[in-house]
This record gives structure tokens, C-alpha cells and sequence, in this order.
């Protein structure tokens, strides 16, 4: 088996923890840009090794592996090697296996689409070509929110480290709750990246609970699920602690965070939990939201999901699950973004509609799968928010 080597660079100002972190990101950067150069596939990443001064860049700790996943996602080499050295730089040298993937299939695999045809209608990030400088922005903002507000930060819900959420409490007794569940396609991004979408929902009076879960490949969707399971049941059955109304909670959820907001909103909550009622949400704001999985087990991320066969995709999409009843859904959609993107939300709306008295669905004028997401801070999506919730 032939092997290709890739390197990158990054200057390093100082040997902080934030600023290794930050030129890990730089070098990643550069590291994607020449793997679609040489037109190989991440699938096929064998080892990584990372130079720094002293060798104290470590791609395993939190901080370095969010940066990573904000480059590449789910995709991480097999192995990792650590070297040390004395000049103010990151350097990595990427080791990649030729010839290990198969070539797309040319047969249609969903809806008429062939595999190279799905991965184009739904691949978010290569509609936005610009879409790191964005992920940088929300993470700076983000910051500077939970550095001046009045944040509980890293909560847990569970024992895993990722089942943390940051909570924004208000002086306002028995606020409504917004819970707010980030995307990445299920592998990437963190709850920090988004504490300045929601600073509209508290300058309105509400808390706020910013969700993380666990991530894949290292979980599974199926586990995802799981998560935010027990993040609901935890903040609902902890209202009068967190100072929230429990009869007033609303989901929040974008992209892979609109399907897990819509696997909230069809759960059997008496079975899996005696002590809470049949509809706990009372209400659900999903953006760009994925519902039926089959498409993504076809991308070319899709073996990262826990997604093995099509009987496992149908069992985990809200697609075909029963939404809880008497609550209030509104799927929306940026303008700009894919036909499949839309297609994803106007079916789930026809599917589910007939259960639900309130639901409605539109897209934000003139956004992307991104940009429609800083409407929820002051905009068209936080409107749409108060106005359900």
C-alpha cells in the first residue's frame, strides 16, 4: 500500500494552552487545503505527527480535538505521535493510505440521488466556502457572552465529560427555558461557539441551558439520542432548582441539533420516565434540521455516524416517529440553502401535521445553512421563537 505525506506549518506567539490550540486550528487549516489540492480523502488519514515546542501540543486534549473537528469533523488519523522541538512553531506531517476508499457509486442511492449527488445537496460546509471564518466569529463571540454574563458553566447531566451544559439563569421567577442543542453533523462544534445566538432569549427573560453531547465516531447517533435525553429529564426534573417554569420549555436545535430537538419532541417520556408527562416541550423551533437519516448514510462521512444499515437510519429519524402531542413546532430553513434541506423540513411538517395543532414552516430570507442561525439572536428566528414559546 503506497503512502502520501502532507505537511503544515503555524507560527506560535506564545506557548500558552490557548494559543497551541489556536495554531493547531492554523496548521489544520492548511493541512485541508492541501488534501483537496492532492485530491485525497480524509477517510484516509493513517498518522498524524505534531511538533511543538517542548512537545506539549497534545491533539487528544479537549480544547486541540474541538479545534480539529471545526476542520475536519469526524475524520482523525489512526494513530497520533507527539514530537518535541524548540522553534515557535506547529508543525504536522499527515501520513495518508492511497487507494483505501472505494470510488462513489454511480447508481442512485436516495431519492434519485447518486452518493457524489447526496454528499453536494447536503454538505453544508462546501455550500459556504467561508464557513471557518464563521465558526471563529460565533467561538470569539461566544466567549466574550459567557465572560460578561452570569453563566453556570460545564453543568453535568451525565457522567461522560461531554454531557455538560452551560446554564444562563435570570432574575425573572419561573422563566421560560430555552434548550438549545448546537450542530456539526453530529462530530463537530461546541456549546461555547453559540452563547451569543441566545442573548436575545435572555434580554427577553428567558434562561438559557446550552447543550453538548457526546460526539461521533468515538458515540454513535443512536448515543447522541441518548444525551439529550437525559439533559431534558435533568433540567425538567431540576425546574424549581434552575428557577424555570417546566410547563414552558422550548427546544432550540440546528442542523444535527433540529434532529435531535425533533427526537425530543417524539419521545415516549412516560416510558422512559414515569414521573414526567407525555409532552414536556411545549414547544420547538428547529433550524435546518435533518429528520430522515438514509441520505446521510450515503455521504462520505456517513460510516463516522453509527449508521449500519437503512433499518438503523429509519428506527433513529423523527421522520417516522409520532411527535408528542399539544406542542408548538416551527421548522424553518435558510433561503439559500439546498432543495434537500428544504425538502427535510417541509416533509417532516407534512408527516407530523396531522398530530399537531400549531406548526408552522419558512425559511429566512437570503441565508445559508450558518447565516440563518444569527437571526436567532436578534432577527426573524428569535421572533419566531418568543412568538411559540
Amino acid at each position: 500500500m503506497t503512502m502520501t505525506t502532507l505537511g503544515a506549518v503555524a507560527a506560535l506567539d506564545d506557548d500558552s494552552p490557548a494559543a497551541r490550540a489556536a495554531a493547531y486550528r492554523d496548521a489544520a487549516v492548511v493541512l485541508l487545503g492541501r488534501l483537496k489540492a492532492a485530491r485525497c480523502s480524509p477517510a484516509g488519514m493513517a498518522r498524524l505527527t505534531v511538533t511543538s515546542p517542548g512537545g506539549r501540543l497534545v491533539p487528544r486534549d479537549p480544547a486541540c480535538d474541538r479545534r480539529w473537528r471545526e476542520v475536519f469533523g469526524g475524520f482523525k488519523p489512526a494513530e497520533f505521535t507527539i514530537e518535541s522541538a524548540s522553534a515557535p512553531r506547529v508543525t504536522l506531517a499527515l501520513a495518508l493510505h492511497q487507494g483505501t476508499t472505494a470510488p462513489p457509486r454511480d447508481e442512485p442511492m436516495w431519492r434519485g440521488m447518486t452518493a457524489a449527488e447526496i454528499d453536494a445537496a447536503y454538505s453544508a460546509r462546501a455550500a459556504v466556502p467561508e464557513h471557518l471564518a464563521i465558526f471563529e466569529r460565533w467561538r470569539d463571540a461566544g466567549e466574550r457572552v459567557l465572560a460578561s454574563r452570569d453563566a453556570h458553566r460545564d453543568l453535568p447531566y451525565g457522567e461522560a465529560p461531554l454531557q455538560r451544559f452551560d446554564f444562563f439563569p435570570v432574575p425573572r421567577p419561573n422563566a421560560p427555558l430555552l434548550v438549545f442543542i448546537h450542530g456539526g453533523y453530529w462530530q463537530a462544534m461546541d456549546k461555547a461557539e453559540h452563547a451569543s445566538l441566545i442573548e436575545g432569549h435572555l434580554n427577553a427573560g428567558w434562561a438559557v441551558a446550552l447543550l453538548n453531547y457526546r460526539l461521533c465516531p468515538e458515540a454513535t447517533i443512536a448515543d447522541q439520542v441518548e444525551d439529550a435525553r437525559l439533559a431534558l429529564r435533568h433540567l425538567w426534573h431540576g425546574a424549581e432548582r434552575y428557577g424555570v417554569d417546566r410547563s414552558r420549555i422550548q427546544v432550540c436545535g440546528h442542523s444535527a441539533g433540529g434532529y435531535l430537538g425533533a427526537c425530543l419532541a417524539s419521545t415516549d417520556w412516560p416510558a422512559l420516565d414515569p414521573a414526567m408527562p407525555v409532552a414536556p416541550l411545549h414547544s420547538a423551533l428547529l433550524v435546518s434540521g435533518l429528520f430522515e437519516l438514509e441520505p446521510m448514510r450515503h455521504m462520505s462521512f456517513g460510516p463516522l455516524l453509527g449508521l449500519p444499515d437503512a433499518e438503523t437510519a429509519r428506527a433513529l429519524s423523527p421522520m417516522f416517529a409520532t411527535p408528542n402531542p399539544g406542542m408548538r413546532l416551527h421548522l424553518t430553513v435558510g433561503e439559500r440553502e439546498s432543495e434537500e434541506f428544504h425538502w427535510q423540513s417541509r416533509e417532516l411538517a407534512r408527516r407530523w401535521g396531522a398530530r399537531l395543532e400549531a406548526i408552522e414552516v419558512s425559511s429566512v430570507p437570503g441565508t445559508h445553512h450558518f447565516s440563518v442561525m444569527e437571526s436567532l439572536a436578534k432577527g426573524g428566528l428569535l421572533e419566531a421563537s418568543l412568538a411559540i414559546g
